[in-house]
């Protein structure tokens, strides 16, 4: 019994070891750059959160209420583009690799909520006037993420060629959902009641 405890103690001690040297390996600037990226996947699942809530029956109300959130999640991004963009100097192998440890969760998350978008756009154009708010809500939202993504992309395109693939990749599957989402409201006629 004696034994187990102690494995597990230093387990513990082990994995707190592990986090501050990584922590330690990580600059202040690209670790700010993580801690937006963290903070813009609190905001998308609040976007997706409300977005999924809505119905028609909800209104005015309750799109502003998707509205505001959106405004938060941009708010967001252009802090995350500012910060990320600020990144220089030689950027370590250990700094890549969080870079994408912090980025690749997000993505499924962003273009999950793209797509509940365009599942919801019925219920939206049901509400007078709110396909419009969503079309600016998606243009603005698709510009910031180009911006951040540049950036993380540039944080390791010299040192870490293999880093660029997967940043790629990344990019290419949030311009995908950005390009569906968007036509859905640009070729869209509103139906909604005031």
């Amino acid at each position: 019994m004696r034994f187990t405890s102690l494995l597990a103690t230093a387990a513990c001690v082990l994995s707190v070891n592990a986090a501050s040297l990584t922590k330690r390996n990580v600059s202040d600037q690209v670790q700010l750059c993580r801690d937006d990226i963290d903070a813009i996947s609190v905001q998308i699942t609040g976007v997706t959160n409300v977005l999924s809530a809505f119905t028609s029956a909800g209104g005015y109300a309750g799109a502003l209420t998707i509205h505001t959130n959106e405004q938060t999640l941009e708010a967001g991004l252009k802090k995350a583009g500012v910060d990320c963009c600020a990144v220089s100097g030689k950027v370590t192998d250990e700094e890549a690799d969080a870079m994408l440890t912090t980025v690749t969760p997000v993505i499924p998350q962003a273009t999950s909520a793209l797509s509940l978008s365009v599942t919801k756009k019925p219920e939206l154009d049901a509400v007078l006037l709110v396909n419009a708010v969503a079309k600016t809500d998606l243009k603005n939202l698709n510009e910031q993420t180009v911006v951040l993504y540049t950036c993380i992309r540039d944080i390791g395109s010299e040192q870490h060629p293999t880093y660029i693939p997967t940043i790629n990749s990344f990019i290419s599957q949030l311009d995908n959902s950005f390009a569906i989402s968007r036509a859905a409201y640009e070729n869209a006629t509103q139906t909604g009641t005031a």
